[in-house]
């Protein structure tokens, strides 16, 4: 408990005695116990502020240079991915829809939808500002997901192959750097 910053005082406290950032620290070190060399980590700072999240954050990558660890981090705040990350996989209804380095990512997305999420994360620089991609429809339903690409409802770009072909993910290069992308518009050079 003491490498992810409890003191022993805690040891004979009771769960609803700790704060949010303590639980978090708490289930890493649960974690830790097992010597693995792989970390699933899901949504693990989502409950917290952001004072909190960046100490949080700070200590697995603290934590992942001590042990030598992997983790696979899943999150929806890419503010946080940015942050944490080196390689970044989008999913859209349970499938990758783009695969690159997260430098890569944040300053070249290729997917539509991608780009979509990424022009919705509030920046403070003013060159980092994206221009906001409202998408239009539904989100269709996992359990009855549509034919062809499962973003075609949603997709200003998409076209007939977009609504009966699924698209495979393809790796591309841009700037020499490996990028893997799901989309018949990218595919097909009708997106850049």
């Amino acid at each position: 408990m003491s490498k992810v910053g409890l003191k022993p005082e805690h040891y004979d406290r009771y769960p609803h005695m700790f704060s949010g950032g303590q639980r978090q620290r708490i289930a890493i070190a649960r974690g830790l116990m097992l010597d693995p060399q792989v970390i699933v980590a899901d949504e693990p700072v989502s409950a917290l502020d952001v004072s909190v999240q960046a100490q949080v954050l700070n200590l697995m990558m603290d934590l992942q240079e001590e042990f030598g660890l992997s983790y696979v981090f899943i999150s929806h705040d890419l503010s946080v991915v940015e942050h944490i990350a080196d390689e970044v996989m989008v999913m859209y209804l349970g499938k990758v829809v783009e695969r690159t380095s997260c430098e890569q990512l944040f300053i070249n997305p290729q997917h539509p939808y991608t780009q979509a999420l990424l022009s919705s994360t509030p920046q403070l620089s003013p060159d980092k500002r994206r221009t906001r991609i409202k998408l239009e429809g539904e989100l269709p339903s996992p359990l009855n997901p549509p034919s062809g690409c499962a973003f075609h409802g949603r997709c200003q770009y998409a076209n007939e192959r977009c609504k009966t072909e699924t698209p495979e993910l393809i790796e591309t290069r841009f700037n020499e750097q490996e990028h893997w992308i799901a989309c018949h518009g990218v595919q097909e050079k009708r997106i850049s």
